[in-house]
């Protein structure tokens, strides 16, 4: 399940938030103090008799590891602050300043869902495009992510062209689906008109969009790409030919 708090919220001061990791999926990607590195973006003199803490803008880059062992990957991240007033948490009611950070790039991308493990390479490749730029450019997010359902109805052998060579428009193929894949028509056309906003300049696109967007994608992949458990009859088989737990070496 989506984590909408964790993608679309700046972090503020140390505590840095813990990311899934682009390799393993796991929310188990972590960042050691000494990791963290700010920097005024244009000089700026503190002790200004004018100072004001609104002048101040940061650049920051951070390195974070997987604390999965088996895993261990590594992401560079990269990001923008300021400064913004938050409540003390000390029972004053009073506010004060607090650096405030937000991400507006991870190399390699954050797997912001994980695919099932059955879903084709190439909508996986297509996916990981649109993961790429959701924190710089969530319209282009929403571009890449009607593109992966073209990459998805290639997969499913849903015709691009027709008998005379003329492309069929995203519309036109989500209605060519066949009677068994009836389900994800209209998810399908709910991704067809998000990614045609993220294509129009003068659309506002936030990152609340794309996750919406992101939630349909996995909908329509758990539907074609269930997980498949061992059918039961195996297992019984296992334990009644064992007699119970069996023996383990």
């Amino acid at each position: 399940m989506l984590n909408e708090k964790l993608f679309v919220s700046h972090f503020v001061g140390e505590d840095i938030p813990t990311w899934p990791c682009p390799n393993c999926g796991s929310y188990s990607l972590s960042c050691t103090k000494d990791q963290f590195q700010k920097s005024y973006k244009t000089p700026i003199d503190p002790n200004h008799p004018n100072f004001d803490p609104e002048w101040i803008e940061y650049v920051f880059s951070m390195n974070l590891k997987c604390s999965v062992a088996k895993c261990s990957s590594h992401v560079m991240c990269v990001g923008n602050g300021g400064v913004s007033q938050e409540y003390l948490h000390d029972g004053s009611g009073n506010w004060d300043w607090f650096d405030s950070f937000a991400v507006t790039f991870f190399e390699p991308p954050l797997q912001i869902f994980v695919p099932p493990k059955e879903t084709p390479l190439d909508v996986k490749k297509s996916l990981k495009t649109s993961f790429s730029t959701f924190f710089s450019s969530p319209s282009t997010s929403l571009t890449h992510l009607r593109s992966s359902l073209e990459v998805l109805l290639g997969e499913m052998e849903v015709p691009s062209v027709n008998g005379k060579g003329r492309f069929f428009k995203l519309e036109e193929r989500i209605k060519l689906l066949p009677e068994e894949f009836q389900e994800i028509i209209e998810p399908a056309n709910a991704i067809r008109w998000l990614g045609n906003d993220g294509t129009h300049a003068g659309c506002h696109v936030r990152k609340n969009d794309v996750l919406d967007g992101y939630r349909i994608f996995e909908h329509i992949l758990k539907e074609l790409y269930p997980v498949q458990n061992a059918p039961i009859e195996e297992l019984v088989k296992r334990i009644n030919d064992a007699k119970g737990i069996g023996k383990k070496n």
